[in-house]
């Protein structure tokens, strides 16, 4: 697989090319959907959970080191553990940890592996967006076949509580990540956070992520949004009268006057 460029940018959001408006498909009857609007608030769930068993699953990749490269790998962490050792000793210490250390068992790595992906489950939220509410796949599949809602986002404003965010690329086979300094920390987050399979490119997601340094309860997850960071509401095609009476009830009284359309009025 081709891998494309990997820039990774850190600045003020107003620095950065966004897309004006993100949505979210919800479904009236799903009662933690109804909290999007209830409680203006979005919910950053662990990969774990995830209907894709891929997504977020790739662990760093210490079973694919090479002899040469667990001994570089000792130098790296050395120089970065022991910053006043002399030459000989960051040598002598890669030697020493090269020979002795697990990375050389390979039942324990693939544990050591398997056990990270499942502790950085517990501290990564990701909500999953799209540019696009007009896909049909889409609506079938998150707003209960047309059944449902899509919520508008003002980008800018919603990614001051949330960070930055990017859209996912859709590949035949997902990145492998390598531990530093074989891959930088940056590259090895987009090959977790924003690849996922082909047959997943019909979501065209769009997606953000938040990092927490201790296990993320449900309450962490839960992010409470401005009023001003609702930009419209748009129906589906088959939403019941009743369903938009609430909605349109529930908009007015916890986040106020912002568009609501039907699909086939929106623009």
């Amino acid at each position: 697989m081709k891998t494309p460029e990997v820039v990774v940018k850190y600045g003020n959001l107003d620095d950065f090319e966004l897309p004006k408006i993100i949505y979210k498909y919800r479904d009236w009857s799903d009662k933690y959907h109804k909290r999007f609007i209830a409680e203006r608030e979005v919910f950053l769930a662990s990969p774990e959970t995830f209907e894709d068993e891929l997504d977020c699953h790739n662990p760093t990749r210490f079973d694919l080191l090479t002899k040469e490269q667990i001994y570089d790998y000792f130098i790296w962490a050395s120089k970065r553990d022991n910053p006043n050792f002399s030459r000989q000793q960051h040598r002598a210490f890669a030697r020493d940890w090269a020979k002795n250390s697990l990375v050389n068992d390979k039942e324990y790595t693939k544990r050591f592996m398997e056990n990270s992906v499942s502790e950085y489950y517990q501290h990564e939220g990701i909500l999953s967006l799209t540019e696009n509410w007009n896909n049909d796949s889409m609506w079938n599949k998150y707003a209960n076949n047309g059944q449902g809602f899509c919520i508008g986002y003002d980008t800018r404003i919603m990614f001051k509580f949330l960070g930055g965010g990017g859209p996912v690329t859709y590949e035949d086979e997902i990145p492998i990540i390598m531990p530093e300094p074989f891959m930088k920390f940056e590259e090895a987050m987009r090959n977790r956070v924003y690849y996922k399979l082909k047959k997943w490119e019909f979501e065209e997601e769009y997606r953000t992520k938040k990092f927490w340094p201790h296990p993320a309860s449900i309450s962490d997850r839960q992010i409470k949004l401005p009023r001003e960071a609702f930009n419209r509401i748009i129906f589906g095609d088959n939403i019941s009268s009743k369903d938009k009476d609430e909605i349109i009830n529930c908009v007015q009284e916890f986040i106020g006057d912002i568009e609501i359309v039907e699909r086939k009025n929106a623009t």
